[in-house]
């Protein structure tokens, strides 16, 4: 019969809530819950026929819930169904052990849900003795689908929020990795990209899944896998259809920028980018001189830095160039070259790089030249006194992070936790660079930043955003930003950009 009721119990927001409308749709009566515990606190009043659960759930999992609810007189007769992404062996054999009367594999096929939710409740209604209830029809049109713009405004989330776990990931690589806490934010994304339709999203968490739960763990697999993941997360239209500022889009248009080095897949992010402002890229190898003609040709060049590349005249100190630089590489790398080949380039893309950021980073090099820019600090230099920093951001834990990555580089750091502080902080100490957080009380990053350009004071500034659209940090560079930093970002990284800042 219609409008069976039904339980979830999913501790990822959007699976739960896409679930749910894909069974209303089908005529069932849904109720929700994200932990194991709220479900059974739940049946203590509520007795649905059929419970949907996953199996990696926080707290008491899955497998110990189906257990429960399988010993209790009152919940016995309840199927139950486990939601497994099947990256171990044995899973569906374990789930058999628990007492679940059957698995469904994500990402779970949004077309087949109904059908296969329906097998399971005929299959209970024989057990019980009774006929088994007709087929219903599935309600007109696409009962699965959200209202567009919420639908859209969902994958653009989970999109955003992916590209920054993912990055987060990658960095923690050289630190205190946490395998098991990623290996279950993975298994929500397998879900959640498969509810969504991002199978090569949802197939890549798979992928990483599988390396995180071998031992012992691979290193250089885990980060083939997860840049690959990363990669997806920006590879769907809604992740690059932002309009791009007018600003960056007349910057780079029919301008030739030359790809000096870059390995494949490097250069395909790029070429991307340069796509969508009608640049036009140039693939050099890495023996190119800087001075041939093909190279004058040019606009901008974008120079790989990287071991295997070998000895290249682009990265020798002393070389003179007549183009506009970026350095393209991994943060190790970016740092271990000598300080004047540094002191080259106009900018860095470092590690985990995206389009978006890509784009902003070279229009920035083609007019490094920005009336905004307040005059050098002439203490700012290796020689001079100590170099004085004011760090401003109300997460305490960010703001010892980066207090503690410039006082191991020799830096007086002064700290505020707002904006007003902030300001004042700066007035009182006149320090050579502040770090501000975009989002913070009282006064933002912004207002911060356009009071003391209003009151002349000489300061380099730096901003600290987790904020990936280029029209929120081309927002700052108009107020007079020198740059910015996006969260999560490597202490390593924030160090090179404030030393670059201070010594250019």
């Amino acid at each position: 019969m219609a409008g069976e009721p039904i339980l979830i119990v999913d501790d990822t927001p959007v699976n739960l809530k896409l679930t749910r409308i894909l069974l209303v749709n089908e005529g069932y009566k849904v109720m929700t819950a994200a932990s194991a515990e709220e479900a059974l606190e739940l049946l203590r009043s509520y007795h649905p026929q059929l419970i949907l659960a996953d199996i990696q759930l926080p707290g008491i999992d899955g497998l110990e819930l189906t257990r429960r609810i399988k010993k209790n007189e009152d919940t016995r007769d309840i199927t139950v169904v486990a939601l497994t992404a099947f990256a171990m062996k044995g899973d569906e054999q374990k789930a058999v052990e628990a007492g679940c009367d059957g698995y469904i594999t994500k990402p779970i096929d949004t077309r087949s849900l109904g059908a296969r939710i329906r097998e399971h409740l005929n299959r209970r209604t024989e057990r019980q003795g009774a006929a088994p209830a007709a087929e219903q029809p599935a309600p007109a049109g696409d009962g699965a689908s959200l209202p567009a713009a919420e639908m859209l405004a969902l994958r653009r989330k989970f999109l955003a929020e992916g590209q920054e776990a993912a990055r987060q990931m990658l960095l923690d690589l050289d630190g205190q990795f946490n395998a098991g806490e990623a290996a279950k934010k993975v298994h929500n994304w397998i879900g959640t990209g498969g509810l969504l339709g991002y199978s090569a999203i949802s197939r890549l968490a798979r992928e990483v899944e599988a390396v995180l739960v071998e031992r012992p763990l691979e290193n250089d697999q885990l980060r083939d896998s997860l840049t690959n993941l990363a990669l997806a997360f920006n590879s769907p239209r809604e992740a690059r259809d932002a309009p791009l500022s007018e600003g960056i889009v007349n910057a780079l248009s029919g301008k030739r920028v030359a790809l000096v080095g870059l390995p494949a897949s490097d250069a395909e992010r790029m070429c991307v980018a340069l796509e969508r402002t009608n640049s036009v890229p140039v693939f050099f190898e890495a023996s190119e001189p800087p001075d041939s003609g093909a190279i004058q040709q040019c606009h901008l060049a974008v120079v790989s830095v990287r071991p295997e590349m070998g000895p290249t005249p682009w990265l020798q100190p002393g070389t003179v160039y007549t183009l506009p630089l970026v350095f393209a590489g991994s943060r190790d790398h970016l740092l271990s070259l000598d300080h004047n080949v540094q002191a080259l380039a106009c900018e860095f893309l470092m590690d985990s790089w995206q389009p978006e950021e890509a784009l902003v980073r070279l229009s920035l090099a083609l007019s490094q030249q920005r009336a905004s820019m307040p005059p050098k600090p002439a203490a700012a230099t290796p020689t001079a006194e100590r170099t004085r920093v004011a760090i401003a951001d109300d997460d305490p834990t960010v703001l010892a992070l980066v207090r503690t990555a410039l006082a191991n580089f020799g830096m007086e750091c002064y700290t505020a936790v707002d904006g007003p502080s902030a300001l004042e902080t700066i007035r009182r100490y006149r320090p050579h660079a502040a770090v501000l957080d975009v989002n913070m009380p009282g006064m933002d990053g912004y207002e911060v930043l356009s009071a003391v350009r209003h009151e002349g004071i000489p300061v380099r500034v730096l901003l600290l955003t987790a904020r990936q659209q280029e029209s929120d940090v081309i927002r700052g560079f108009t107020l007079g930003a020198d740059d910015y930093v996006v969260k999560p970002f490597s202490p390593m990284e924030l160090v090179a950009r404030m030393k670059r800042l201070l010594w250019r």
